[in-house]
């Protein structure tokens, strides 16, 4: 219910939505052709590329239904995300047993970085919040491939995956390592079953991902190749202030999931490989790959290993369960154990609450003048201390931080358009 979008990166994610209800095909962000742009980075292009456009599409549908309302905005992500409550829950129960489900569903449904994610509070946002529901479903699914072996979940999991890649792209692919470690595991007179399901599910993937791929390679050239060669970067680069240690991620992780979360991790670690080999094998990979990926990366930024959250609650909520009912003959062990499975729930929930400030009335951090609510649509706004929201929530045909040359703005009043100064 914030009532104002939030500079990084809801603001972008919801002004191309928003084009986007216009030309599905053609994401941008800057809409008008004619009048200036950036070189092509993400903040000032014209064509943006720099997302997928599976979330992207689902704001500008409840746009289209709800108005260029914030609040719009976030409710595919809000909705989404509880459903992937529901979801994490069928997974723990298939993979342990109800009790365990239910604490890691309750720690996936208050984390905070994902509620925050969710309400467009922090960076990447909504495409990470689809990321993580898709590739979450998408492992359900590919357990359920290994269960039943039926291509009717075979060709679930394709499409989960394949939306998952239209979510943000390749860190996706998490989960053909994920599924690998369920098929693997299947009895040797199955391998040859289980090995025609992961095909056939990675091709739908192909059919569902790689159509975009293809159409803005072909259609937007110039920008694909500069948002492909930003997108590499992020590997050899510390760009825009992002620049951090190969701990980073590492340091995060009791911060944004309680400080004995990485106890739990290692006692998960070390202690039960012997009694769920596939469970726990699965459980590390979606856990591990990410982090340790992400942290060759020389930008770094909490969201990128978000998808890692799911398994993370899972490993958790089965420390809650084992912890709280450990037999030990020392009843001071027995306590300290009690004591820490209570921890495990309390401190991710004071986290949560730390960073969402459920109660907190938030003051708006930015106000549209009402005189540039009812404005020609081919009028420009110069010296905009908010360019993006301000396109967003009026119809002019462009805002700018700063002013336009005066020969440009002649060139550009003799083909029509107006010029305003934003009084704020």
């Amino acid at each position: 219910m914030d009532p104002c979008l939030h500079e990084w990166d809801e603001q972008y994610h919801a002004l191309v939505a928003k084009h986007l209800i216009a030309h599905p095909l053609t994401p941008t962000l800057y809409d008008d052709a004619v009048l200036p742009h950036g070189d092509g980075t993400w903040s000032n292009t014209r064509i943006w590329l720099n997302k997928p456009p599976l979330s992207l599409w689902a704001i500008a549908l409840s746009l289209k239904t709800f108005g260029p309302e914030p609040w719009a905005v976030r409710i595919p992500s809000v909705l989404l995300s509880m459903v992937g409550v529901l979801i994490l829950y069928a997974l723990a129960a298939m993979l342990s047993d109800r009790r365990i489900a239910f604490w890691s569903a309750l720690l996936f449904a208050v984390q905070g970085h994902l509620i925050e994610l969710a309400s467009g509070r922090t960076s990447n946002d909504h495409p990470d919040t689809f990321l993580v529901v898709f590739v979450l479903a998408s492992i359900y699914a590919a357990l359920r491939m290994a269960k039943d072996q039926t291509m009717r979940w075979a060709l679930t999991f394709g499409v989960l995956t394949g939306l998952a890649f239209l979510s943000k792209s390749w860190p996706a692919l998490i989960v053909v390592p994920v599924a690998s470690a369920f098929l693997l595991r299947v009895q040797q007179s199955q391998r040859n079953r289980a090995m025609q399901c992961l095909i056939v599910g990675l091709l739908a993937a192909m059919l569902i991902a790689l159509p975009w791929t293809w159409y803005t390679t072909t259609h937007f050239p110039e920008e694909a190749a500069i948002t492909a060669s930003a997108h590499w970067r992020h590997f050899t680069e510390g760009l825009e202030d992002h620049g951090r240690p190969w701990t980073y991620f590492w340091v995060q992780l009791p911060m944004i999931n309680g400080e004995l979360a990485p106890l739990a991790l290692l006692w998960f670690f070390f202690l039960p490989f012997r009694k769920e080999p596939r469970k726990h094998a699965a459980l590390l990979l979606w856990w591990l790959v990410p982090f340790i990926v992400f942290s060759f990366a020389r930008t770094k930024m909490p969201g990128y290993t978000a998808i890692s959250v799911p398994a993370i609650c899972i490993i958790l909520g089965s420390a809650i369960v084992e912890w709280s009912s450990l037999h030990s003959p020392t009843r001071t062990f027995r306590s300290m154990s009690r004591i820490g499975a209570l921890a495990l729930v309390l401190l991710p929930l004071r986290f949560s609450l730390d960073r969402t400030r459920p109660l907190e009335i938030v003051a708006p951090r930015y106000t549209i003048p009402q005189t540039l609510m009812n404005v020609p649509e081919r009028t420009v706004v110069e010296y905009c201390s908010d360019p993006i929201a301000m396109m967003f929530h009026t119809s002019v045909a462009a805002s700018y931080r700063d002013g336009l040359p005066s020969g440009a703005k002649v060139r550009y009043e003799a083909l029509g358009y107006g010029f305003l100064r934003c009084a704020e």
